[in-house]
């Protein structure tokens, strides 16, 4: 179940929180110019923006993408949303990095994390919601890429600080994330590829 997947996710990124020194935080990671506080940082909205979506009203706008692999593909096509936004959510990132503290950033995960999770739970997730400002999809798929973002930026943390992988994500958050990532490939090539019958580019699927 998704809301499963999404509490274990954020679950990993609370204790991960507690769990990090002054110098892990620090430490650079395998993204240019970006520390593990950044990286932190840049997942820290998540709970509180769901939080929020689930409380406001459904859009009046119809849905721009079914599913979670559909907006993902829209999102990383040449010079699109993906391309347009990589600097501006790097310059959000470490600047509000730079501002608040680590409490701060831990407490969005050990504290408002769990109350939108038992709100996600009475929520009508095939209810519609608006993701980052240019889609409406439903609520569902918008959580799915919540844990596959969740998954790969805690990887990018484990990387820094040399933690065994998947580690705390094994389970249904990583099998959310494989599943997603696959969906969003290109099936033909992916299927050829995995089998052997042919040597085209799947990945990345995203940057």
């Amino acid at each position: 179940m998704i809301i499963d997947a999404l509490d274990q996710t954020w679950q990993v990124w609370a204790r991960l929180g507690g769990e990090l020194t002054d110098d892990e935080w620090t430490r650079p990671t395998r993204l240019p110019s970006w520390t593990v506080k950044d990286v932190y940082t840049h997942c820290s909205p998540f709970p509180s923006a769901t939080l929020a979506g689930v409380e406001a009203p459904s859009p009046d706008a119809p849905v721009s993408h079914d599913d979670a692999a559909d907006l993902l593909s829209f999102m990383q096509r040449p010079g699109g949303v993906a391309d347009q936004s990589a600097e501006l959510l790097k310059e959000s990132a470490t600047t509000r990095s730079r501002t608040m503290s680590t409490d701060e950033l831990v407490a969005q995960f050990a504290t408002v994390a769990p109350q939108a999770i038992d709100r996600l739970r009475e929520a009508d997730l095939e209810r519609t919601v608006h993701y980052g400002g240019f889609a409406v999809v439903p609520a569902r798929e918008a959580l799915r890429i919540f844990v596959m973002e969740g998954v790969v930026h805690y990887f990018d943390i484990a990387a820094a600080l040399d933690r065994d992988m998947p580690g705390p994500m094994a389970g249904e958050a990583l099998k959310v994330t494989i599943r997603l990532l696959a969906e969003t490939a290109d099936p033909v090539t992916l299927i050829d590829a995995a089998t052997g019958r042919g040597d085209a580019a799947v990945f990345p699927v995203m940057r």
